[in-house]
Parts: C-alpha cells; sequence; structure tokens
C-alpha cells in the first residue's frame, strides 16, 4: 500500500517545486520590469499542468502551468491569470507570463 502512494506523493512534490520555481522566475522578471514589484503568489487551487516534453524554439519544456495567481507592485495585489514553461528537474521555470483577469 505504501507503494502505491509513493507517485502520488512524488508527483505532488514535483507540481509545489516547480511553481516555486516559477514563481522565482517571476520574481527576478517582474522586478526587471517593474521596480515596484513587491509579490507573484501562484494560488495553487486550480492550477492546471500539461505534460509537454517538447521544444519551443530552442528551450526544451517539460511540463505548461497555468491559473490563477496574485500580482502587487505599487498598490493593491491584482489577480491574474499565469503561465509558466517549466523546463524539467534540472532545468527550472523557463518562460513566466501575467495576464490581467
Amino acid at each position: 500500500c505504501a507503494l502505491a502512494a509513493a507517485p502520488s506523493a512524488f508527483a505532488q512534490k514535483s507540481t509545489e517545486d516547480g511553481l516555486r520555481d516559477c514563481e522565482k522566475l517571476a520574481a527576478v522578471k517582474f522586478k526587471g520590469e517593474n521596480p515596484a514589484f513587491k509579490k507573484f503568489e501562484i494560488a495553487r487551487a486550480g492550477v492546471e499542468e500539461d505534460k509537454f516534453a517538447d521544444k519551443v524554439g530552442t528551450q526544451f519544456v517539460s511540463t505548461v502551468y497555468h491559473g490563477n495567481a496574485l500580482y502587487q507592485a505599487a498598490g493593491e495585489p491584482a489577480e491574474v491569470r499565469f503561465i509558466c514553461l517549466h523546463g524539467g528537474l534540472n532545468k527550472g521555470a523557463v518562460f513566466v507570463y501575467a495576464l490581467p483577469k
């Protein structure tokens, strides 16, 4: 029984790691674009995870994450939609984009 639960626990851990990678890349990217940037936080509930395993241009992408997040710069946090292309365990997030809702 313990072995049956292991893949699910591993999948949850790798998804959480992937989403953290997306948040880290977003923080660097958005701070570079807007010095007033304060926070980008992905809403874990409702995140969709699409396995991709192909190249986008010359960059390998293993997973596409998309869903809702909070983006905060100078004012109050705003709900946004996001997309994150993730390169896999050794690569991390390679692209993050946020769209207003």
